[in-house]
């Protein structure tokens, strides 16, 4: 396009240069007063017969400015569409660039540039076997596919309230709980009923106060103390129902015993074997073993997908320090932030800088990992993915073809077709890095899982909170 040129600046900067000539410009102009005096309807006027000059005066600068300035976009947005120059959101006025003039009697060309950040080029690092990547390999015992039984037996077994008997292990218990405060009870505290199973997940000053205790029976104890491994946001939330963002607590509570439930596990038979897995799923203790194995050997498997996929992408950031126009993209975000109603408008923290250039960068990197390895996702994938969503939610019992005739159904949906498109690519990327580089695999019981991830987690949430 003649009257639009791009200069480089490096390889990460550029400058879009508009030209708007008079004689292209004047026309248009023209024919748009004609057009509004028409229209135009001025005290002491018939509609239509304002005359010209007294339209040009009045609006001609705004309609001259309107003419120009939607040329001016018409022009960068084909330049763009034609050229498909490789750049970053949108090109924003240049800093040093003056005010257009719209005075009628201007009859000079009208110029414009633009900044623009331009994506460098770049080769993928860190895609070869010199890469390490640590990943757990899970040994799932026979004690881990017992409990899940014994979890399952419970669930489906008999539950009773006890009234006259104390309360034992693996009782559920409800308790009236009142927040206190040097012994006194506290005024405005928290005053809530809470839920407790007594089983090995509970600590033990916790379990001795409850067991051998009968209903109605008080005590007092520290609710952030409760269970093994349990936040101060889960004791919150799941124990004491408190918002997030509320006042803090004290760790004093004054606690009765309002119920005791105790559930007796349901028979290893047929009638259970029905309730906890639908009809002809499983007809024995075997089968069951087998299929519970399975499972949980799945879901430790869709964990470790999880921390791959995360581990891949700090490792490919560490390795791929892709250069940005970092001057440039931070005056595209506070030109859409201008943009934005007052209440929207923020201050961007240097941590969210980097957040957002990170996420840039591993968009390139993922990028070229797809187009590089022609990663992509057909419509069978598609329905099979939504298919396995349905019959995870559903279970296994549902019918086949109906299963795929609502996959279908609901994929007709684009943004729900891309958004699954997304996570199915997303899979293909991470095992095309697991496939490249060196899987460093450590055996892991049950009991040392969650510590292993913690572990790598901290140093994943490291890298992208910096600051802490």
């Amino acid at each position: 396009m003649e009257n639009v040129t791009l200069e480089k600046q490096d390889e990460l900067n550029g400058i879009i240069s508009i030209r708007v000539p008079y004689e292209d410009y004047k026309s248009r102009f023209e024919s748009e007063l004609q057009k509004f005096k028409k229209k135009a309807q001025l005290k002491g006027f018939r509609k239509g017969h304002t005359p010209m000059s007294l339209v040009k005066r009045m609006y001609g600068q705004a309609i001259l400015a309107d003419v120009v300035q939607e040329r001016i976009n018409t022009q960068l947005q084909e330049y763009l569409m034609e050229t498909k120059p490789n750049f970053f959101g949108q090109p924003i006025l240049q800093d040093t660039q003056e005010p257009l003039d719209f005075s009628l009697d201007n009859t000079s060309d009208y110029l414009v540039n633009f900044e623009m950040g331009l994506v460098p080029e770049f080769e993928l690092q860190g895609m070869d076997a010199s890469t390490t990547l640590p990943v757990p390999k899970m040994a799932i015992t026979e004690a881990e596919v017992t409990e899940q039984i014994e979890s399952l037996r419970r669930r489906h077994g008999a539950r009773e309230e006890m009234t006259d008997q104390p309360v034992g292990e693996m009782d559920h218990v409800e308790l009236h709980l009142e927040e206190y405060e040097n012994g006194q009870k506290k005024e405005g505290g928290v005053h809530t009923h809470t839920h407790f199973l007594v089983n090995e997940r509970m600590l033990d000053d916790l379990k001795a106060k409850l067991i051998g205790k009968n209903l109605k029976d008080t005590f007092t104890f520290d609710p952030y103390t409760a269970e093994k491994d349990a936040t101060e946001e889960y004791i919150r939330k799941y124990v004491l129902h408190l918002d997030e963002e509320g006042p803090a607590t004290s760790h004093e509570f004054f606690a009765r015993i309002d119920k005791i439930i105790r559930v007796t596990p349901a028979e290893l038979n047929e009638e259970f074997y029905t309730k906890a897995f639908g009809p002809g799923q499983i007809q024995d203790e075997t089968s069951m073993r087998t299929f519970l194995q399975e499972k949980i050997q799945e879901q430790y498997d869709q964990q470790i997908k999880e921390y791959m996929q995360d581990q891949m992408r700090v490792d490919m950031l560490k390795a791929n320090r892709i250069a940005l126009p970092e001057s440039f993209l931070r005056k595209w975000v506070a030109s859409n932030e201008r943009e934005k109603d007052a209440e929207e408008k923020k201050e961007w923290t240097e941590l969210q800088y980097f957040l957002f250039f990170e996420d840039l960068r591993w968009s390139l990197i993922r990028d070229k990992i797809i187009r590089e390895h022609e990663l992509q996702v057909t419509e069978a994938e598609l329905v099979a993915d939504y298919r396995e969503k349905l019959l995870e939610y559903f279970g296994q019992m549902q019918d086949q073809s109906l299963l795929d005739q609502m996959s279908q159904r609901v994929l007709q949906d684009e943004e729900t077709r891309q958004k699954l498109a997304d996570q199915i690519v997303q899979k293909k990327v991470v095992e095309v890095y697991a496939g490249q580089v060196t899987r460093q695999e450590e055996t892991i019981t049950p009991e040392g899982f969650r510590p292993w991830m913690e572990k790598a987690y901290s140093s994943i949430n490291a890298y992208f909170n910096p600051e802490g």
